[in-house]
């Protein structure tokens, strides 16, 4: 054979190799973006979206049949009973927390141990991911119709992150119903969003055989895990910057004046409360490794917001509630004063630890108390 049809002859093989490794890795891809939509699909079966609320309760922690964390609870309430309904985030729901260490349920057994011959509901409303934009149509469509006798609420965090457009969580800039903030649905907008980027990727900019292979060698973050080491990460591919304007904060407090006016018009009793949090300047490393919403939920642009940031947004966000509340000459409980920013207090930036939820529960208590709220309630003895 002469030189020349070897040549050609290796030029063949290697042409058909390619070929084939190429159709190889090109099904692979298939398959791997197959069982994704399948993995999304499969997610929104088992948990179906509401319409107007996106996810529920019963979709993060056990509920009762009404689908809120608490005992057994009927539309209509037996004579005599005192009902308390929580809303909130996630830090309300006590995602973190076995329901007796939620702080509903803390304050419900210190009632009931404070007032043995009443009967004392608290039933929590709270819901990862809502905003007060989710409060307020939980209350008009879920709660409003169980009549409660008090009602006690408080979000800022929720607000304030939705001022941000992070790409893997946003279909694009910020608006003000945010309606650009798509949360825990935002991967039903395709695979390209798993990835750590400025700006949103074009589908099929970087394929998930890659992309796989990397994470598993810890090549590459996802913005979808928490754990310290994947956060690391992602804050090592971006930037702090200082943020002094937050573009929420207006829809914040349009929607929590909504909200207290609706549950006031009904005839309730309403308590207004500050968020805890876990900012502050010169955290030491044992509260400063618990943090990650700047850097998983606020990044924009290659950038996170600094802690200084973080605190002075907060702040912000708890004093328009405060203000909301004082306007509409509803108590305010400053929740977040009463909680120290330590790690035995706090699991993450906004999550509490038991210790967290029962300071929440003993402040809201030691005001029903003093209130003497279900003083009146009490049996009359002869």
């Amino acid at each position: 054979m002469t030189w020349r049809k070897r040549v050609a002859a290796f030029a063949i093989v290697g042409a058909v190799t390619v070929l084939i490794a190429g159709i190889a890795v090109t099904a692979v891809e298939f398959y791997l973006r197959a069982r994704l939509a399948q993995s999304l699909y499969a997610e929104a079966r088992r948990r179906p979206p509401h319409p107007f609320l996106q996810v529920l309760a019963s979709g993060q922690v056990p509920t009762n049949a009404a689908g809120f964390r608490g005992d057994p609870v009927t539309e209509k309430k037996a004579p005599g009973t005192y009902r308390i309904f929580t809303l909130g985030g996630s830090t309300t729901l006590g995602v973190a927390n076995p329901y007796e260490e939620s702080y509903p349920a803390r304050l419900q057994a210190l009632l009931r141990q404070r007032y043995p011959d009443i009967v004392i509901e608290v039933q929590n409303a709270g819901v990862a991911w809502y905003s007060t934009a989710h409060i307020l149509v939980n209350y008009e469509l879920r709660v409003r119709r169980y009549d409660p006798d008090l009602v006690i609420v408080f979000e800022a965090i929720n607000d304030l992150y939705r001022g941000f457009s992070a790409p893997w969580w946003t279909s694009g800039p910020f608006k003000p119903d945010y309606s650009h903030f798509l949360g825990p649905y935002a991967r039903f907008l395709g695979p390209d969003l798993d990835t750590v980027t400025a700006v949103q990727r074009p589908l099929g900019s970087e394929w998930l055989l890659w992309r796989n292979l990397k994470r598993r060698f810890g090549m590459d973050p996802t913005p979808y895990d928490q754990h310290a080491p994947n956060v690391a990460s992602v804050t090592a591919r971006l930037q702090p910057r200082p943020v002094t304007e937050f573009r929420s904060l207006p829809s914040f407090k349009a929607y929590y004046e909504r909200l207290v006016r609706n549950i006031l018009a009904d005839g309730h009793r309403l308590v207004v409360a500050s968020q805890p949090f876990l900012y502050a300047s010169g955290l030491p490393d044992a509260e400063r490794g618990l943090l990650y919403y700047p850097q998983i939920f606020c990044a924009e642009d290659g950038y996170y917001p600094a802690i200084d940031s973080m605190v002075s947004g907060m702040r912000q966000y708890n004093a328009t509630a405060r203000a909301v509340a004082s306007a509409a000459g509803v108590p305010f409980l400053d929740f977040e004063a009463a909680v120290p920013k330590k790690a035995e207090y706090f699991s993450d930036d906004v999550h509490l630890t038991a210790a967290g939820n029962d300071i929440l529960a003993r402040r809201a208590f030691e005001w029903i108390v003093a209130e003497g709220l279900l003083e009146s309630r009490r049996p009359r003895r002869p």
